[in-house]
């Protein structure tokens, strides 16, 4: 079950440095999807995409609620299903794991996962800005 929680996304991209960054032109893509249980709880993962249309600059995979424990974790990249890149390794930024994959051009569903995180896949759509 994926949405979209305004609250949380700015709760979790206000805490990590990593994110921040100049802001967006007209045309550029910034942004960001959370999972979210309400009633159960548990971990939270996000996705963060920069990029304009199918190009997309960077994605952020965060975990915004690890224990205090885990300074970092294997968060792995998926394009329409499929794994690809290479898996990352999150390391901690304050209260979050962060980890993050470079330029690449992709149209479709972006997600990603840590490991050891059972039913926790943070999605966000990439399409061409004239997609309707």
């Amino acid at each position: 079950m994926r949405r979209f929680v305004a609250a949380a996304v700015v709760a979790a991209t206000a805490s990590i440095p990593i994110l921040a960054g100049p802001q967006a032109g007209a045309a550029t893509r910034s942004s960001s999807a959370c999972t979210h249980h309400p009633i159960e709880g548990g971990p939270q993962v996000c996705i963060r995409v920069e990029g304009v249309g199918t190009h997309v600059d960077k994605a952020v995979a965060i975990w915004t609620n690890p224990p205090a424990g885990v300074n970092e974790r294997t968060a792995r990249l998926f394009l329409s299903g499929h794994e690809v890149h290479y898996p990352q390794r999150a390391t901690r930024h304050g209260g979050t794991l962060s980890a993050e994959w470079g330029w690449f051009e992709h149209s479709g569903e972006l997600c990603v996962e840590f490991d050891g995180i059972k039913n926790r896949r943070a999605c966000e759509d990439v399409y061409d800005s004239d997609h309707s």
